[in-house]
C-alpha cells in the first residue's frame, strides 16, 4: 500500500508546539507532527499563533506531504514527527 492523505484535517498541538496531521497506509492510521519551529513567522504577529501557523502549513502542504512520505517510507512508524533532526537544520518553510 501506498501512504495517502484523503483527510486534509490539520490540527495546532499548542503542548507539542506542532502541526499535526494523519495519514493512512491502508488501514493503518499514521500520526504525523510536524514541529512549527521549521516556519519561518518572520515575528509577525497579524494572526494569531494558530491561526499563522496553520496558514503556513496550508501554503507549503504539498511539500509537506511530500517529505512526510518520504520519512514514512524509511521508518514505517505509527507516529512520525517532522522536525529539523528528521529534515535538515536547512529546511524552512516561509509564509
Amino acid at each position: 500500500m501506498t501512504l495517502s492523505f484523503a483527510n486534509p484535517t490539520r490540527t495546532y498541538d499548542e503542548r507539542r508546539d506542532a502541526i499535526r496531521f494523519v495519514g493512512h497506509d491502508g488501514l493503518k492510521q499514521i500520526v504525523f507532527l510536524l514541529s512549527v519551529g521549521l516556519f519561518d513567522q518572520g515575528g509577525s504577529d497579524t494572526n494569531p499563533r494558530e491561526q499563522g501557523y496553520l496558514m503556513a502549513f496550508d501554503r507549503a502542504h504539498s511539500r509537506i506531504l511530500d517529505i512526510a512520505r518520504g520519512l514514512y517510507q524509511k521508518n514505517k512508524r505509527s507516529m512520525v514527527e517532522l522536525d529539523a533532526n528528521a529534515v535538515g537544520s536547512s529546511l524552512r518553510f516561509g509564509n
